[in-house]
């Protein structure tokens, strides 16, 4: 986690590093060296997933420092130490400021955040929350916000804190013609009609909405991102009204096995959309980290948006049927009417349980308990587990290096840049 500039500078040196050790990677040349193409694709994934820790280092401190942040929050006091330098950041103070403010030098503050506070006591971490105007309990949140209402009219919401200039960029105001300082200079009236495409009446507030993070959340880039994907699913003509109980499990049946074609993700979604769901495919915005997210029309009318953040195939069915858990179990009970997802992050209760399920629906617990591709992780055994469970091998190749916490394994079993090649029209950067 970046603290404080100097390691934001050294931080993104380091990314350029990666960034040309990639650009200049020769698989080939690899290959020769290491008497392994496996081995040779494991090192160019293992950079690439360097690179992507350090581009979310550098997002979230971004981020943090632009003073758009609406809720941080730890889902137990063991995330505290975190929560508590996030909110310094983002409360635009210094590690010197924090020190004077609660008595303290600079170098001692400088050793808690770099050690995550693990030799801070208990009241010197309340004194610090104190400081931050962090309230501390079994929960701990801080809020930019002084007040926050359940539901928000657009005429409260700051406009110049959406991300106007990325999503100028990718040609979301559809009728505006002119340059990014125009954009910026018309923030205001262009966001305003936006979201007024997208969602009539007040705007939905956190309290009812459902975040999986890890820990960040940018409330306007959620809300502009989720008010691009339901403007988009508006211009989807379904066949008829989304039914409650169309999800079954036979359902799922059905639609994994779909995951055995060459176009299984494209064949997929239109076989969602046969069940009058929804599909959005839209890539995240820079100040997220969705990897996909569920919610529903003011009609009841269920949408699914994906992000293809993880260009890979046992990704892609992962959060696609972690979602569609979402719409059977969840969005249709009690106030939730939206749930968005970083899979990456630490799970809740709600999202722990639409892991299980998820898991459960792609590979039933009874087979994969006797399963020999558990234990012998060859890519014939794979295969022919796969093939008797009708589903593709990457769903089996992805769920062992789920188990084993290995992404480094099966490299070349995942269907790595087999995805968004389906879906030419859309832009992904």
């Amino acid at each position: 986690m970046i603290t404080n500039e100097r390691q934001y500078r050294v931080t993104k040196t380091q990314l350029e590093k990666l960034r040309g050790a990639i650009r200049s990677f020769d698989v080939v040349a690899a290959t020769e060296h290491l008497k392994s193409s496996v081995l040779a694709k494991a090192e160019l994934a293992a950079l690439r997933s360097e690179c992507e820790a350090l581009s979310q280092q550098i997002q979230e401190y971004e981020t943090l420092k632009s003073g758009t942040v609406e809720i941080l929050k730890a889902s137990s006091l063991e995330a505290l130490p975190q929560i508590l330098i996030r909110a310094r950041i983002a409360k635009g103070l210094s590690q010197r400021e924090l020190a004077e403010a609660v008595g303290l030098k600079e170098q001692q503050i400088q050793r808690y955040e770099a050690g995550e506070y693990a030799s801070a006591s208990i009241r010197r971490l309340a004194d610090i929350a104190a400081a931050l105007g962090l309230n501390v309990s079994e929960v701990a949140e801080f809020n930019t916000v002084q007040e926050k209402r359940s539901q928000t009219h657009t005429s409260d919401l700051a406009w110049d804190q959406f991300p106007i200039k990325e999503m100028y960029r990718r040609s979301w105001f559809e009728d505006f013609c002119g340059t990014t300082a125009a954009a910026v200079a018309n923030s205001e009236e262009l966001v305003k009609q936006f979201v007024a495409d997208a969602i009539h009446g007040p705007v939905r507030a956190a309290a009812r909405q459902r975040v999986r993070s890890g820990g960040l959340v940018d409330w306007y880039a959620l809300l502009a991102w989720q008010c691009r994907v339901i403007a988009l699913a508006k211009k989807e003509t379904l066949q008829g009204q989304y039914q409650l109980g169309t999800i079954t499990d036979d359902w799922f049946v059905q639609l994994l096995r779909l995951s055995r074609a060459n176009d299984g993700p494209k064949a997929a979604i239109d076989y969602l959309r046969r069940s009058n769901i929804r599909v959005v495919l839209e890539p995240r915005l820079q100040q997220t980290h969705l990897d996909g997210a569920a919610f529903l029309l003011s009609d009841g009318s269920p949408i699914i948006g994906l992000t293809l953040r993880y260009d890979r195939l046992d990704n892609f069915w992962f959060v696609l049927i972690h979602e569609l858990v979402h719409v059977r179990e969840h969005l249709h009970e009690g106030d939730i009417e939206s749930i968005f997802d970083d899979l990456d992050a630490q799970a809740d209760d709600v999202e722990q349980a639409a892991d299980n399920l998820a898991s459960e629906i792609l590979v039933p617990s009874a087979q994969w308990e006797s399963a020999l591709a558990r234990y012998v992780r060859s890519k014939e055994v794979i295969e022919n587990f796969a093939e008797q469970l009708g589903i593709h091998p990457a769903i089996v190749a992805g769920k062992i290096r789920r188990e084993a916490d290995n992404y480094t394994i099966l490299v070349d079993m995942v269907g790595q840049g087999e995805v968004r090649k389906l879906f030419p029209e859309i832009h992904f950067a």
